[in-house]
């Protein structure tokens, strides 16, 4: 029996209240003000796809040993040749033998990937661990952008013991252009909505369903939930009753709260609902984009065993309003913002000197004394406890997902920094460990020494003249 065994999910912590995008466009076009209701997720400007996507790993209960294959699934992976997969692998300290793959250019990317996940898991004896990550970008003013959001879920695939049972799926492929976006361009070019609900929701899903529920012998009336992730109002309703399953099993887009996560949303609006699954019922998941791929699972009472550390209900309660528009512009590169002389220091990146510190930059190891058990970052060749000093003692030590509070902090008004001032610190860890760290996410209001804190993979540095992103980790307020 092959299926999904543990589930989590990120939502960044920021919302950008969609009534203040709408006004900002106004004096262009007011029609924006019937979607001005609800707030959208976004993106800090040091958040992208392979980050969100450690987040949404690092939601996962347990990360299992077994792991054999890493899968991202995203259509707004940050490299083009390099990949991103094996970045997220090394960010969350797996074996250099695993298999990674970057999955892309569709918005179903996540349910196509979701079946290779479980084709490979039911023929190896191994886990895969499947993340979906989007940080889309749109132009400033248009519907996409409003009705947007960011977002990542990750899913555990495996035999043993899952918590939803895999009982069949049906893939169709339709070269059905609603929108697409061309290599080296940065934004989407959508068609007509009329034409992309009636031609393309309301026929290419409804006959997928259809397709998937008569191969494994389940009639719609079975269906206690139906993962539509569509835009469109009433149209996920339209399409169960055309399948036969109850208006009433539609789960919620959560289009008001987070807008729609691109290929992320299916599998966050999956995680939604696992936490109030009972055994024995069937879950019906579509994506949708150039055809349709429609998965049918079954709540085994393993279900109960699967619980992420803090589930789409705590990312959606950890937020803070935002709502200053330029700011989202200008973290989404659609504004070309003066920065200032201090933004023009060309730093180019080292790259033997990352590899080389891979497992302290990447997967943040540090030290621990084998003699006195002393933690430390960075790992070095004498323990820094002054009463041990011994040499060559030094294990690795994984620190990422380690609490800690801070000792002190400054912030720095000088150096340069996307969202000024810079907070910078001194952290000490659960355990023992002190280093400086950069400080992210936080409200001044309510930042002090004594706050508990959590590290976070983020970029780092951008390399705007040679497209090149450093990441590591930093620290933000829980």
């Amino acid at each position: 029996m092959v299926g999904i065994k543990e589930f989590g999910a990120y939502l960044p912590r920021r919302r950008l209240q969609r009534s203040v995008m709408a006004e900002a466009n106004s004096w262009f076009d007011k029609s924006l003000k019937s979607l001005s209701k609800g707030e959208r997720t976004m993106c800090n400007w040091d958040e992208d796809s392979i980050t969100m996507g450690v987040e949404a790993a690092q939601d996962l209960e347990n990360l299992p040993n077994k792991t054999r294959a890493i899968i991202l699934a995203s259509t707004t992976l940050p490299f083009a040749v390099r990949q991103n997969a094996g970045i997220v692998a090394e960010a969350l300290n797996f074996s250099e033998d695993i298999r990674t793959m970057d999955v892309a250019g569709s918005l179903r990317a996540a349910t196509t990937s979701l079946v290779t996940a479980l084709d490979i898991a039911s023929a190896q004896n191994g886990d895969v661990l499947l993340i979906a990550s989007d940080n889309r970008k749109a132009r400033a003013g248009s519907q996409m952008e409003m009705i947007s959001g960011d977002g990542a879920a990750a899913f555990v695939i495996s035999q043993d013991n899952p918590g939803l049972k895999f009982l069949g799926s049906t893939s169709i492929n339709d070269d059905f252009i609603d929108h697409f976006r061309a290599s080296g361009d940065d934004y989407d070019y959508t068609w007509e909505d009329r034409w992309i609900r009636q031609e393309g929701w309301l026929k290419t899903v409804p006959k997928a369903i259809n397709m998937a529920l008569m191969k494994v012998g389940v009639d719609g009336s079975q269906i206690d939930y139906l993962i539509v992730p569509c835009q469109y109002g009433r149209v996920a309703e339209s399409i169960a009753k055309m399948c036969n399953i109850s208006p009433d099993s539609v789960v919620n887009t959560m289009l008001g709260s987070i807008g729609i996560c691109g290929t992320a949303h299916p599998l966050l609006m999956l995680t939604s609902i696992l936490s109030k699954a009972t055994p024995g019922q069937k879950i019906l998941i579509t994506g949708f984009g150039q055809g349709c791929d429609a998965l049918i699972f079954e709540v085994t009472t393993n279900i109960t065993n699967s619980k992420p550390n803090r589930g789409i209900e705590g990312w959606l309660n950890r937020k803070v309003e935002e709502k200053n528009y330029e700011k989202f512009l200008t973290f989404n590169g659609v504004i070309n913002r003066e920065f200032g002389k201090r933004a023009e220091l060309d730093r180019p990146p080292a790259l033997t000197a990352q590899y080389r510190n891979k497992e302290g930059v990447t997967g943040f190891k540090g030290g621990r004394c084998k003699k006195c058990g002393t933690i430390q970052y960075p790992k070095s060749i004498y323990c820094v406890n002054p009463n041990c000093g011994a040499k060559d003692t030094q294990e690795s030590y994984s620190m990422s997902t380690t609490p800690a509070r801070v000792k002190t902090y400054t912030a720095d008004h000088l150096v340069f920094s996307m969202e000024p001032p810079a907070y910078f610190g001194l952290i000490e860890f659960e355990g023992g460990g002190r280093m400086m760290v950069e400080f992210t996410d936080l409200d001044p209001e309510t930042f002090d020494v004594g706050v508990k804190t959590m590290m976070h993979f983020r970029i780092k540095h951008l390399d705007e003249n040679r497209g090149m992103r450093q990441y590591f980790w930093k620290a933000s307020p829980e």
